[in-house]
């Protein structure tokens, strides 16, 4: 097998996959118009392998989905990709979990200087869903409580103490409903407080929930959170899986990416998807020294992951931050937000009878249309002008649109151009 990408044709890796991986899924994009398998990809683009009907050629699709910020650096990212190269070339491997790392020592205290300050500790996972599992676990041993409180249409992860987190379409299927999880409207400070209490080891929130809508919480909205959780001794999570490194346009949502004077320090910041580079799968929980005190002081071995935190994901990841905590990318990610905010929003205010706002910040946005089907038939219509994207799981009247962070203005004005037409005739539609 000397090839890698198109070994056989899309028709028969479809029902390659509809036999072996997952029939429904195969369905649902094959209903959504959209049943290709990506190919050729770099940049932030990709093409499919063939088209959507026999005989058509492949389709060239921008990625403003991103994976939820995997694709942070877009696809293949050379640095990234030659990165991955010299690391193995030099002879780093997976590494050995139980022993100690040199990467893992070199990522944490890149980390810990990146952090907000005191958050100086770093456990290494491979999913955001497996650090969501670590923060939650390691607030309980601190602690000595089992109560954690979550937004309602939040989401942290398919696992067990994260899926505790979600709502309970997600819950229900698996008969998940452990105790001590509870949920409250997101920004609303009244709930937190009317539900924290002495049971409570953590709040965890997401500083922008991308499945509960890209909402934007009040201003002073985490300040308050975090006078609640100290004066309850609970642990503030904060999960920016998707809203970190540099996805606002500063590198952390919660320290100053929200608001710019609004900088909160949790005791846990959690970070996956981007964390990989779309090459090498990593997350972290990072942490205030007094809880690594706590929970591993009678046996360091208390927690492990045996792929999380490998050697080349380390060094991989360590480039990664090296080039997006650099200020003069952080800088194009705000003006190419404040570019692609001001065009999402002219478009809401030119078609007002579909879309209800566009709101976001940097290049992590979400279009709320006046139902749920407008809101399906809209990611459809921009998919179909070559614009992935798709509609929040857990608000499904709004889109989630996040290009990759490398985007350019002539990329952003296409994006734009694109968006715009697949609206038009989509007006155009109902109004038949």
């Amino acid at each position: 097998m000397k090839k890698f990408i198109g070994i056989y044709s899309q028709k028969k890796i479809l029902k390659l996959y509809s036999k072996h991986v997952n029939a429904p899924k195969v369905r649902t994009f094959k209903g959504f118009g959209f049943g290709v398998i990506p190919g050729e990809r770099e940049g932030i683009r990709f093409k499919t392998l063939e088209g959507t009907k026999p005989g058509e050629p492949p389709l060239e699709i921008i990625n403003c989905r991103s994976s939820g910020g995997v694709f942070n650096l877009g696809h293949h990212n050379p640095e990234i990709v030659q990165r991955l190269k010299d690391a193995l070339d030099a002879g780093l491997d997976l590494g050995d979990h139980m022993l100690l790392s040199e990467w893992r020592a070199l990522l944490g205290q890149k980390l810990a200087e990146l952090m907000p300050p005191g958050i100086t500790k770093t456990t290494f996972g491979v999913s955001g869903g497996e650090a969501i599992d670590t923060a939650i676990k390691f607030s309980f041993a601190y602690t000595k409580r089992n109560g954690c409180i979550s937004a309602i249409g939040g989401y942290h992860g398919h696992t067990g103490l994260a899926l505790a987190t979600g709502d309970k379409d997600f819950k229900k299927p698996f008969h998940w409903n452990p105790p001590g999880f509870k949920q409250v409207p997101f920004g609303d400070i009244e709930a937190i407080k009317n539900a924290v209490d002495e049971t409570t080891a953590c709040v965890i929130l997401e500083t922008i929930p991308a499945t509960g809508g890209v909402l934007i919480a009040p201003k002073g909205y985490f300040s308050a959170v975090r006078r609640v959780c100290d004066e309850n001794d609970s642990l503030m999570i904060i999960d920016e899986v998707q809203a970190g490194l540099g996805r606002t346009g500063e590198l952390w949502a919660i320290y100053g990416g929200l608001y710019p004077e609004e900088k909160v320090i949790p005791d846990f910041m959690v970070l996956g998807k981007g964390m990989s580079s779309g090459i090498y799968p990593l997350s972290t929980t990072s942490y205030k020294p007094e809880i690594e005190r706590t929970v591993f002081r009678e046996d360091p071995f208390i927690h492990i992951s045996t792929t999380g935190g490998s050697d080349l994901g380390c060094a991989v990841a360590y480039k990664m931050l090296e080039i997006q905590s650099n200020p003069k990318f952080l800088k194009n990610v705000k003006e190419m937000g404040k570019l692609f905010g001001n065009g999402l929003r002219e478009i809401a205010d030119a078609f007002p009878e579909l879309i209800k706002e566009a709101r976001g910040r940097g290049l992590m946005w979400g279009v709320e249309f006046h139902s749920e089907m407008l809101g399906q038939l809209a990611m459809i219509s921009i998919i179909n002008e070559g614009v992935l994207q798709n509609y929040c799981g857990n608000k499904t009247d709004t889109l989630i649109i996040m290009p990759p962070l490398i985007v350019q203005k002539e990329d952003i004005n296409e994006i734009l151009l694109r968006i715009r037409k697949a609206i038009k005739s989509l007006k155009d539609l109902q109004s038949k």
